[in-house]
């Protein structure tokens, strides 16, 4: 199931990882040209949303992640096809 405030909730993880202020995150700023995220915070980025919703995110699309809206929509692809 995913929840309704997916987008609300993966900035609050994504603000409280780099330690920014969630309304500095807009849906398309690039993790690591916009927000300063290093390869480490990423990867910490992806175990929070791992963690927060119980889902498991291939290791091939990791590097994929480079914006919330792209997180956003990864993890409501791995939520609905846990069912």
């Amino acid at each position: 199931m995913v929840p309704q405030d997916l987008d609300k909730q993966i900035k609050e993880i994504i603000a409280r990882v780099i330690e920014l202020d969630a309304g500095e995150i807009t849906p398309d700023a690039d993790f690591i040209n916009d927000l300063g995220v290093d390869s480490l915070k990423a990867i910490e980025i992806t175990g929070a949303i791992e963690k927060a919703f119980r889902v498991v995110v291939p290791e091939e699309k990791i590097r994929d992640i480079r914006t919330l809206n792209q997180a956003v929509s990864l993890t409501k692809q791995l939520l609905e096809a846990k069912g």
